[in-house]
């Protein structure tokens, strides 16, 4: 099945078709389904799922792709000719982060490393949280509305529930979980 890419946002059976191949390259590179589902609601926010979309749909300026590399070059850079709408490439970003332990920054919040966080078999939920402080450190913290992703995510891949958040995820994002429940 073909990506679908380009500057626009991408509708919810669209989302599905690109999480499909991503699911597949990441599950194949031993990655948990709690952290692709995870990394998937992090990718809904950003750029619902889409290798193509530019941040607020304006070229060359911001952010670019599933992640929205911020600046773009950190991600065009490193991938050469034919950078742009190639969601292989970027899968291979990501798994290139995770092996020379670059984007990933480790916080108290979540101490843990990029390579935990994908193997990791916590809540997709709380791995959410893990990856918008470690990974994507926007300046808008916390954003629970991921997590809820994230769980969304974990049930179309898997066609299970998500387990439910216990331990150390943050007393907010749990209560913030109850109520929508």
């Amino acid at each position: 099945m073909p990506w679908i890419t380009g500057n626009r946002y991408l509708s919810m059976d669209e989302m599905k078709n690109n999480a499909d191949i991503m699911h597949y390259f990441f599950k194949s590179n031993g990655w948990t389904d709690n952290a692709i589902s995870a990394m998937f609601g992090n990718m809904q926010t950003e750029s619902t799922l889409n290798p193509g979309i530019w941040e607020n749909l304006d070229p060359f300026i911001g952010g670019y792709g599933l992640v929205q590399w911020t600046p773009y070059t950190n991600y065009s850079n490193w991938a050469g000719t034919d950078w742009q709408d190639n969601g292989q490439k970027e899968m291979e970003r990501i798994i290139y982060e995770l092996e020379n332990h670059l984007q990933w920054i480790s916080t108290s919040l979540y101490p843990m490393t990029f390579r935990e966080f994908s193997q990791s078999d916590k809540p997709p939920a709380y791995l959410a949280q893990a990856f918008l402080y470690n990974y994507e450190r926007p300046k808008v913290k916390p954003q629970p509305a991921r997590s809820r992703q994230a769980e969304y995510w974990y049930q179309y891949i898997t066609g299970h529930e998500p387990p439910t958040p216990v331990g150390d995820i943050p007393i907010w994002l749990l209560f913030k979980m109850k109520e929508r429940r």
